[in-house]
């Protein structure tokens, strides 16, 4: 970045040598006035500002109608999940705890976790384990490989925006009770209705505005509120704001419902994930196992209600 001679902005540059000369010509990349900082930085402001209002407004009214919204939930009928021919894909290094959840704690969490770095004192985190009814869903996955994307010519793990190195997969058997299902949209009508009934301040609504967005609108069927569970994007919320995502706000809603899992449509793949919450195994006869011969010195290879809280 340089400061333009005489003029109040300023230049991203580049260097066409490594080193600099006398007379080497500098070419801007981009230029922007002062002017246009403090804009910009007003705009962020304005666009924090907005979504941190808005989770909380309704946050406030999901604490009012707690008792109503759990009693939503416990109303639908809870599947048992067979895991037989499931598979989990891990990260290298940690193969020799391969039913171990704490990845999942780490940074913002996972789709229907919360992690660490979130604020603990609002959003106590919790774990989950991922796992995915065939290979290719959990490859894709764990890949963050877009359903029908084709590498042509590169991996898929040089297509993810990190690199996550080696890494092992697993067939499991086991069985999930008490899973909520939400692959039938039909099963979040009840939850949708009470939440149809919610309002927006004038206070959220006018921050809408200084922060250019659309006018904040109430999710009233429960196709939309299955669609923001399973938005690509759903991490920009922990990520830029510091709150949770829809799909984190939902997970813990079944926690407190009693609930031991959720199971999903992948949002790569083209079949259903599994993500168990480990800390409801406690008092279930559910259980995890890994099949076929295994390292020596490998731990972790069941999970149940033996071990659920070690994480």
């Amino acid at each position: 970045m340089r400061r333009k001679p005489g003029k109040p902005s300023w230049a991203a540059t580049l260097r066409i040598s490594g080193s600099p000369a006398p007379g080497e010509p500098l070419y801007d990349l981009d230029s922007f006035t002062d002017a246009s900082l403090q804009e910009w930085t007003a705009y962020g402001r304005a666009v924090r500002d907005f979504n941190y209002a808005l989770f909380f407004d309704l946050a406030g009214q999901r604490a009012a109608r707690h008792k109503e919204l759990r009693t939503a939930l416990q109303q639908v009928a809870p599947t048992t999940v067979s895991l037989d021919g499931w598979c989990r894909l891990v990260n290298f290094q940690y193969s020799m705890n391969v039913l171990s959840p704490a990845g999942s704690l780490r940074w913002v969490g996972q789709r229907f976790n919360v992690g660490v770095d979130i604020d603990p004192v609002s959003f106590p985190p919790f774990p989950a384990l991922y796992v995915a009814e065939n290979f290719e869903t959990a490859f894709r996955e764990y890949h963050q490989m877009a359903k029908g994307a084709k590498a042509d010519g590169l991996r898929p793990e040089e297509l993810s925006l990190e690199d996550r190195g080696n890494w092992v997969s697993v067939q499991l058997g086991g069985h999930i009770n008490n899973v909520f299902d939400l692959t039938r949209v039909a099963n979040l009508k009840e939850l949708c209705r009470i939440l149809s009934r919610f309002d927006l301040s004038d206070r959220v609504k006018n921050l809408a505005i200084k922060a250019r967005r659309s006018p904040a609108s109430i999710i009233k069927t429960p196709a939309d509120l299955l669609s923001t569970f399973l938005r690509p994007d759903w991490k920009a919320w922990p990520v830029h704001f510091d709150v949770l995502a829809n799909s984190q706000v939902f997970a813990q809603m079944l926690v407190e419902a009693g609930f031991e899992g959720v199971l999903y449509r992948s949002a790569r793949g083209a079949d259903r994930c599994l993500a168990i919450f480990t800390r409801q195994l406690g008092n279930s006869d559910s259980h995890i196992t890994v099949r076929g011969e295994c390292p020596a010195g490998a731990r972790m290879l069941e999970l149940d209600a033996t071990n659920c809280l070690e994480v």
